[in-house]
């Protein structure tokens, strides 16, 4: 496994030298503020006073130049709001450590005292977002967060968030089971008008398909997505998750030769950055390796995610989980109840260690 190797960096002389920039002396607070679009893999952002917002894009205005920025919807990862606390940022980081109960208080705290209408759209989104990643962790809540986004997206239509409201309502509705439900906002996320979002589509129709067994078709709609020439950052991670899911397929089919090639074909491709594609690759390819009757492989499969990406907790709770029964298996018991008691110790509450007793 290649490592890529970061570059250090001064940050105070960055914030000395970027200062007389943003504020001439000591002014007040309200002088400086500005709305900030951070766009995907872009950590800057881009400020001034956003002036339009639709379905499809946002647009800021320069505060000095006047000039016009449009940017596309699927290309927003947040947005930081004039006039939005300090403690918005804080939880929307405890929304991506998965600490979903906090953030969502957080969020719910901001919005009663929150005085623009494009920060308390924004935030109701956060409320939703947050409770359909609860949701995915303990289907119990698969209601409350399909209530949320339904009302989200009838009461903002006009939203950027709009179409990730969808995505997220048709991941719900298929993981619930509603196929019908699902469907119908497969068909909306279609008119989108970006690559990747019709990836994803295809990609969801595949996976329905695979539930119900009907590997052709699934293999059918992965074949547009895994054709595509990938131009983002967002098309390369949907040309992925196609090609795991077709890995998938084949494994159903027991075919797990053409499986574990395509599978290694993505550790191969896939930069060393992108730790959630290879952690989910090594994954899925000790679950090939298993279904092959492959233990020793499969465990040296699981050990990679478990020694490289264990900061990727979900599936950090899985390798752990299916060492402590390998190990086992290859007459290693004392490794398998380090790694059962390690899945305990970290991850509790994971669905992963409630499957240890079963």
């Amino acid at each position: 496994m290649r490592w890529k190797r970061t570059k250090r960096f001064d940050l105070m002389t960055r914030l000395f030298s970027v200062a007389p920039l943003l504020c001439a002396g000591l002014l007040a607070s309200s002088r400086c503020a500005a709305d900030g679009v951070y766009r995907r893999g872009n950590n800057t952002p881009l400020t001034g006073d956003i002036t339009s917002i639709s379905r499809t894009e946002v647009v800021v205005t320069g505060r000095t130049n006047k000039k016009e920025y449009r940017i596309p919807a699927n290309e927003v990862e947040r947005v930081r709001w004039d006039g939005e606390s300090a403690q918005v940022s804080q939880n929307r980081i405890e929304e991506r450590n998965g600490q979903f109960d906090k953030a969502i208080a957080g969020y719910e705290t901001a919005l009663k005292g929150a005085t623009s209408d494009n920060l308390r759209t924004d935030l109701e989104f956060h409320i939703a977002r947050a409770t359909a990643a609860k949701a995915f962790k303990d289907e119990d809540k698969y209601d409350d967060a399909i209530a949320l986004l339904e009302k989200f997206r009838t009461a903002h239509s006009t939203s950027f968030r709009y179409y990730e409201a969808l995505r997220l309502l048709a991941q719900l509705d298929m993981a619930k089971g509603d196929v019908e439900k699902g469907n119908a906002a497969l068909q909306a996320m279609a008119d989108a008008p970006w690559t990747d979002f019709k990836m994803e589509t295809d990609i969801l129709k595949a996976k329905v398909a695979l539930a119900h067994d009907d590997v052709g078709a699934a293999l059918k709609a992965l074949d547009g997505v895994i054709s595509v020439a990938p131009a983002t950052a967002a098309e390369k991670s949907r040309r992925y998750e196609a090609l795991l899911t077709k890995a998938a397929c084949l494994q159903k089919q027991m075919k797990y030769q053409q499986a574990t090639d395509v599978l290694t074909g993505i550790i191969d491709e896939a930069s060393d950055d992108d730790t959630k594609t290879l952690a989910e690759t090594c994954i899925r390819l000790g679950d090939c390796y298993q279904a092959g009757g492959r233990t020793k492989e499969a465990i040296l499969a699981y050990l990679r995610v478990d020694i490289l990406f264990a900061k990727e907790k979900k599936q950090h709770a899985e390798a752990l989980y299916y060492l402590s029964r390998l190990f086992a298996q290859d007459g290693k018991p004392d490794k398998a109840s380090d790694a059962a008691a390690r899945l305990q110790e970290h991850y509790p509450r994971s669905p992963w260690t409630a499957r240890l007793t079963k």
